[in-house]
């Protein structure tokens, strides 16, 4: 008899630790950081502001796209197929998450988006101390978290628990890709991530 394994393809997401040249970059895009876009979005948090791209910075972006398009096939098809259309970086913001706050389960609208993360100010193994945190069979505190279903229907989480090492780690997954953001406790200071959203935008 033979035996052969077949794993149904599934779309998944890619890290990235970014080079210093990107950080500075964003470094200059935070420091001119627009209106805010609090009102536009899910995050239950104190301030989001819009970001504006430099050209670098979306050369990098294209660059993200081939090589996650190496990896998996996501690509959903051209919104219009009568007018030419072009997959653009077309939303980018900066979030301050304080303690407390939070974001819940949603997703984004497009076909990619992106979390960078640029300040992390606590670490996975402090917050796992916390009374109510310890001991728990599902520790998830300050943790960013996707949530996805398998073969069989069931839901399926994946959690990347926050640390300072994680400074300058960018995630780019599928817009439509469920995710969260736990609190964090224990300390004044702020947790900074700027994200983004890509489409397919009509040439002029």
């Amino acid at each position: 008899m033979q035996y052969r394994p077949i794993t149904p393809k599934n779309d998944g997401w890619i890290e990235i630790f970014l080079d210093r040249e990107i950080k500075l970059q964003i470094d200059g895009m935070i420091a001119n950081a627009g209106k805010s876009v609090k009102s536009q979005l899910a995050g239950n948090i104190s301030r989001s502001q819009e970001l504006k791209p430099t050209d670098d910075f979306r050369r990098f972006i294209d660059e993200v796209i081939k090589n996650y398009q190496k990896e998996f096939d996501y690509l959903p098809r051209k919104t219009n197929v009568n007018h030419a259309e072009t997959l653009e970086l077309y939303d980018l913001w900066v979030n301050y998450q304080y303690a407390t706050e939070f974001n819940p389960s949603h997703v984004h609208a497009g076909v990619y988006s992106f979390v960078i993360w640029h300040t992390i100010p606590t670490d996975i193994r402090d917050q796992m101390q916390l009374s109510f945190a310890k001991e728990t069979r599902a520790p998830c505190v300050s943790c960013f978290q996707f949530e996805y279903t398998s073969i069989c229907g069931n839901r399926k989480s994946f959690n990347y628990p926050m640390s300072p090492q994680m400074d300058g780690m960018m995630l780019f997954f599928p817009a439509e890709l469920n995710h969260l953001v736990y609190p964090f406790y224990g300390t004044d200071d702020v947790r900074i991530s700027v994200a983004g959203n890509l489409a397919w935008i009509p040439d002029k």
